[in-house]
């Protein structure tokens, strides 16, 4: 069945693909894509367990580009996590992972996009889960190629607010620390107080902070719809955080509840509208959640504002295609040769733009009421 073709019933199975995705861990509710698309809340949409699968068929040799565009049909109500290409000669799964070829075949000729509801993929459970098993990727590595642009986009954004001598800091969705740590340290080693889910991130942000000379640290465990301190602090700052939430308006209370009257904000994330996420969304048919998720930097100083906000600047500060590019196959080539003239491109391009499309990551500065 074609997505965006009605099935002859809502219940329909294709026997032999049925029980072979059922083995390989896939229990699925297998529907046409227009009962899956169809809007949060539909029955359709209501027969896929909230824990379950939801599988829309391509027949033949779609492209990459006509999967993801079927992939972006089926957000948000659903996230797509695997590809099946299927056919009597092979069966294989890709991931964002990687591939996984199997020995098990079946007669259908086509493509299976595997998804699971967008809630259940950006949940809290899924969220630990996944920065628990990869907290060491978001670390950074000293001495690898590319650990100069890694830790200068952190400072980029720490920096933004103009951290000052004696104010209490809060890195709201810390990661491994790196933000939170470097307006600190721009600040003379001011407080420092920091939460994320993971609670493995966490223990790198202490690590971290505890390295670079940081005394006055506190570490909580806790998410951005309810934050983990009860208290306000003179500047607040959340980066790359956002489009993990899959409640943006809860978040966006919860940031607000944390800054001291008067005090500033800082707030970035991924640019969807850049170029580069633009064609990667065109043309990749699996892509991480958060950048399907993500906003704009006007979505985020109007959610702001209507809490009560001035706006004071915006920056970009991440050039898009083809910089990352490069830079990737710089690191995985020729050993970070180019790392150094790279860093110096974003770091003389950085800055307020009227045009924020050339840039794959922003990052904005407000004032609380």
């Amino acid at each position: 069945m074609n997505p965006g073709t009605a099935p002859s019933s809502s219940h329909e199975r294709l026997p032999e693909l049925g029980p072979i995705l059922a083995d390989l861990g896939v229990a699925a509710a297998e529907l046409g894509t227009r009962s899956v698309a169809a809007p949060a809340g539909a029955p359709a949409l209501r027969t896929i367990p909230r824990d379950g699968w939801a599988l829309a068929l391509v027949p033949g040799e779609p492209t990459d580009a006509e999967l993801a565009e079927h992939r972006n049909r089926l957000w948000p109500d659903l996230h797509v996590v695997a590809l099946f290409r299927s056919s009597p000669e092979r069966l294989v799964r890709d991931t964002l992972q990687g591939r996984e070829k199997f020995s098990t075949r079946c007669e259908f000729r086509g493509v299976v996009l595997a998804a699971r509801r967008r809630e259940e993929v950006l949940s809290p459970t899924a969220t630990v889960a996944k920065f628990d098993q990869n907290a060491g990727g978001w670390n950074g590595e000293p001495g690898r190629p590319g650990y100069a642009h890694f830790r200068w986009m952190r400072r980029y954004v720490g920096l933004f607010a103009t951290p000052r001598k004696g104010e209490r800091i809060l890195d709201f969705g810390c990661g491994a620390g790196w933000v939170g740590i470097e307006a600190a340290l721009g600040a003379g080693g001011a407080s420092l107080a920091a939460f994320d889910p993971s609670p493995e991130m966490v223990r790198n942000a202490e690590a971290n902070a505890r390295a670079n000379g940081l005394t006055e640290f506190r570490g909580r465990t806790g998410f951005g719809e309810a934050p983990p301190f009860d208290e306000r602090f003179e500047l607040v700052i959340s980066s790359g955080v956002v489009s993990f939430s899959p409640d943006q308006r809860a978040w966006f209370d919860g940031l607000a509840r944390c800054v001291a009257p008067g005090g500033r904000l800082v707030v970035g994330d991924l640019n969807p509208s850049s170029r580069g996420m633009l064609h990667r969304r065109a043309t990749r048919p699996l892509l991480p959640a958060r950048e399907l998720n993500a906003i704009e930097a006007s979505t985020a100083q109007r959610e702001l504002e209507r809490r009560g906000f001035v706006h004071e600047a915006t920056a970009g500060y991440q050039l898009t295609r083809p910089v990352p590019q490069l830079a990737h196959w710089s690191d995985a080539k020729l050993g970070g040769a180019l790392s150094g003239l790279l860093l110096a491109w974003n770091r003389f391009r950085a800055g307020p733009a009227r045009e924020l499309g050339a840039f794959d990551s922003w990052v904005m500065r407000l004032r609380a009421p």
